[in-house]
Formats: structure tokens, C-alpha cells, sequence
């Protein structure tokens, strides 16, 4: 029932030793931990120096500096994965540089997944600057995968808008199942969302195939939320209609239809469950 870590950083001088200690204080401890450094100016390279002195499980890979770019994320995850091929484990955990999680974080995890076999990805809730977010899947980072799983649906991340939603809905269209437990709290240091990755938010509402009507309630519902604000939104908007008109950027390409069709076909479902749900309370 092992586990690793991937951990993607750029720039995390001021966080990561944070996020290392919490995973390498795990009371399950990783088989391994490998951080991709994407090309960090900081003094990120020294701290991943030092540590793995310390740490005989740290694995570092180093890119060179192209600068930020939100969309190498899961390309860098996926290398991440094919540099522990021959790590044998029944699951992986994905994390930012900015996470600090409790002891018994991945302990917790890797039990209730063990307990219910269909259960391929999880995570905890995370906090940020205190504050709970509110989030109904399983986080991007913190999140626990299910080895067998993630071979099934190709061992790799799409270079896509939408990516790591994807991996929630080709869960659910497998009739495998995914969660978040609420009673398992992280922190994530950084703010989450800002600039251009708005953009890509709403993007992946497109390329994934989302019925209009729940892109519009999400759109609306992020810009009631204070770290995403009406700007926001109105990245989050500009996005999803980048990818409905169409997009010379690689990154904003849409998904197969039969995927496409199940999200759309899922989410419909779910409206009507709402729907149906307030009209019994006003009878």
C-alpha cells in the first residue's frame, strides 16, 4: 500500500521547506518524493540541494528557466511519473509547494481508498489564509491517485485546459469513484487563481464540454467568492468563450465527444436533481 509524491515547484524558496517537511513527516511515509523544479531563479535549488543530503527518498528534476507558465503543470506531474516507473506502489500523491499537510493526512487517505476499492481519487479540504474553501471535488494538490487507475486512463495528464478535472469525470465515467473528506484539513499558503490561470478556468469549462447553464452558475457562483471576485469571473468567462469560438492556443483544445457528452449529460442530471430538490421545499 505505498505511496509517492509528486511535488511541482517554481520559485517555492519561501514555501517549500514547509511542504517537505510535512510530507517527509508523514506517520505513512512516501516511498519517495520527487520535486520538478520548472527552471526556479530563486534559491529553490539550494533548499532542494540541502534536503536531499538530509533525505535519501528526495528525487529532484531540474528544467531550465522558460519562465511561468501555468500550462506546463501537468507535463511536469507527468515526468514526474515516468521518473518512478520502476517505483513499485499502489498510489501517488500530487501536491503544490505551498502545502502543509497534518500527520496523518496521507495515513488517512490511503486507508479509506484501501477500504473502498473503488475509490480512485481523493483528497482533504484545503484552507487558505485560514479560511476553508469551498470545494466539492477532490483538490488538485493533496490529492491521492490510484496507481491502477491512472494506467488505465493512459499514466498521463492532458496537455488540456481541464486536466485535472478530467481525471474526476474519466473516473466517474469508468463507474469508479472520487472524494473529498472534509475532515481532513490542509493548508495551501498561496492565493489559488490569479492572472491568466482565471483564463484557463474557463476554458476547460469549454473543453471539457459543460452544459451552459452550469458554466453560467459557475462562472457566477466563483465571482461571489472574495479570492476570485468579479475580474475573476470575468477572466473565467472570457476563457470559456475562447473555447467555444475557437482558440489558436494549444492548450485550449477540447476533449474527445464521448467524454464531452458524459460531463454534459452528468451535469444535466445534476441540475435536475437541483431543480427537483427545491421544488419539494417550496410544496
Amino acid at each position: 500500500m505505498g505511496y509517492w509524491v509528486a511535488v511541482v515547484t517554481r520559485n517555492g524558496a519561501d514555501h517549500l521547506p514547509k511542504t517537505l517537511d510535512s510530507l517527509f513527516g508523514q506517520a505513512e511515509a512516501p516511498n519517495r518524493v520527487t520535486v520538478v523544479d520548472d527552471g526556479s531563479t530563486d534559491g529553490t535549488g539550494y533548499i532542494l540541494r540541502k534536503y536531499m543530503e538530509l533525505n535519501g527518498n528526495l528525487r529532484v528534476l531540474t528544467k531550465p528557466d522558460r519562465g511561468y507558465d501555468i500550462r506546463r503543470v501537468p507535463d511536469n506531474i507527468n515526468r514526474a511519473w515516468t521518473s518512478n516507473a520502476d517505483l513499485p506502489a499502489d498510489y501517488f500523491m500530487i501536491s503544490g509547494d505551498d502545502c502543509t499537510y497534518p500527520a496523518g493526512y496521507a495515513d488517512s487517505l490511503l486507508a479509506r481508498m484501501q477500504a473502498d476499492q473503488r475509490l480512485v481519487v481523493a483528497s482533504g479540504h484545503l484552507t487558505s489564509g485560514g479560511s476553508q474553501l469551498r470545494e466539492r471535488s477532490p483538490s488538485g494538490s493533496g490529492r491521492m491517485v490510484r496507481s491502477s487507475f491512472w494506467r488505465q486512463v493512459g499514466s498521463a495528464y492532458p496537455l488540456i485546459a481541464g486536466w485535472e478535472t478530467w481525471l474526476l469525470y474519466k473516473a466517474a465515467q469508468r463507474g469508479f469513484r472520487v472524494k473529498l473528506f472534509d475532515d481532513l484539513i490542509y493548508e495551501h499558503e498561496r492565493p489559488r487563481g490569479t492572472g491568466h490561470q482565471f483564463v484557463y478556468w474557463g476554458a476547460a469549462m469549454g473543453t471539457l464540454g459543460y452544459h451552459p447553464l452550469y458554466a453560467a452558475a459557475r462562472i457566477a457562483r466563483n465571482g461571489s467568492i472574495r479570492t476570485v471576485g468579479a475580474t475573476g469571473a470575468m477572466s473565467m468567462l472570457r476563457g470559456y468563450l475562447q473555447s467555444q469560438l475557437g482558440s489558436d492556443d494549444p492548450f485550449i483544445l477540447p476533449f474527445d465527444k464521448p467524454l464531452q457528452k458524459f460531463v454534459k449529460n452528468e451535469q444535466a442530471l445534476r441540475m435536475q436533481q437541483i431543480v427537483a430538490k427545491l421544488i419539494r421545499k417550496i410544496s
